[in-house]
């Protein structure tokens, strides 16, 4: 197989030849026997790391899933640090700056742990692993792709005010990580945004812009956002994968006593579905604010309260334990310590649905 490098750079008319032997013989190759890109793209500051080798893989005329075999990796979605080492000698940039923009996963006590832009998170449905979302006006003016698009509570974009795209407007399917490049489509369209598009509202905007901040441990628009729309307080604290799940737990059900299936409570939903579970979400935490017993009540059924459960039991951080617990007490819900004791003493308990969603995600 013989691939010609990208037009438009200093080595223009070089051409990196792969036979389909030796990508076979590759497939664990040692970093000794790598040779970097012939063509250096330089990364970006707030760059997602699947989105710069998408850049490099296009800049140096190969598909991704071609690098993805020059380096060894046998998946994009979750790579070993050895994966990510030779992917950084390929590519030519640090490796400590690409581990971190790629997701990875382990076992912790005997559950899944994730990391993500130096963060640790809990749930699988914190990020988006199989599809991405984009921005097209940023694709536009800058083309890549920024990191905080792969955390699913984060929608929107707050620079263009406009609400992310996971699927194509042209053929409609979900957004692919082995498409040409990042501002194409697999159908070989270009990501245009359609006439027909919702502006998200103030809040979510607000929201967004602050899940950005918790990513780069930046206060400032955190406190922005708490001063301008009266975000809760509790976002300044938390970890980016505390919020996303807090957030989920108050706004995803969408009326009063709804079941929610195991499977459900780990699907990702489309940017506009998860606008709604933020704006619910946020506009239940300010109702939590009022403790009439009556408005309790009624609020005790709009929450997912298994998901409030899991994080207060088993959040990466002690602030999302104690943000889930605070919340648990406002509910006049029992942590789930408390009640599995009271059900030992009281006899059998039955299989609820918690433990139905513990399962779900061990």
């Amino acid at each position: 197989m013989t691939v010609s490098l990208g037009s438009g750079s200093s080595t223009c008319g070089r051409r990196l030849i792969v036979s389909t032997a030796s990508t076979r013989a590759w497939a664990i190759p040692m970093l000794n026997e790598l040779q970097p890109l012939p063509v250096a793209v330089s990364p970006q500051e707030d760059e997602s790391g699947l989105g710069f080798l998408l850049r490099c893989s296009h800049a140096n005329g190969v598909a991704l899933p071609e690098l993805a075999n020059l380096a060894g990796a046998r998946s994009i979605r979750w790579m070993t640090a050895r994966d990510m080492e030779a992917f950084a000698f390929l590519t030519g940039v640090p490796p400590e700056w690409l581990i971190t923009r790629l997701k990875t996963r382990r076992h912790v006590d005997r559950r899944r742990r994730y990391s993500y832009l130096g963060w640790e998170w809990g749930s699988i449905a914190s990020l988006r692993v199989k599809h991405a979302q984009v921005c097209p006006e940023c694709l536009l003016e800058c083309a890549y792709c920024k990191a905080e698009w792969e955390v699913t509570a984060a929608p929107a974009c707050p620079t263009h005010q406009t609400m992310l795209m996971d699927r194509c407007p042209h053929c409609g399917t979900a957004l692919s990580w082995l498409r040409p490049t990042v501002e194409i489509c697999s159908c070989g369209r270009y990501l245009r945004r359609s006439a027909m598009s919702t502006k998200p509202s103030a809040r979510i905007l607000a929201w967004c812009a602050a899940m950005k901040g918790r990513l780069e441990r930046n206060s400032a628009p955190v406190l922005a956002g708490m001063r301008a729309c009266a975000l809760p307080s509790w976002l300044a604290h938390v970890s980016p994968d505390g919020a996303s799940r807090l957030i989920h737990a108050l706004g995803a059900l969408g009326r009063a006593g709804e079941r929610m299936s195991s499977a459900r409570a780990v699907e990702i939903p489309s940017p506009g579905e998860m606008a709604a579970v933020v704006e619910r979400g946020l506009a239940r935490a300010d109702a939590m604010l009022d403790r009439a017993a009556e408005k309790t009540q009624a609020l005790r059924l709009l929450v997912y309260e298994p998901g409030l459960q899991r994080l207060a039991k088993q959040g990466v951080e002690a602030a999302d334990q104690k943000t889930a617990l605070q919340l648990l007490k406002l509910l006049g819900s029992e942590p789930l310590e408390r009640r599995r004791l009271g059900q030992k003493r009281g006899g059998r308990p039955s299989k609820g649905q918690l433990e139905l969603f513990d399962h779900a995600e061990s």
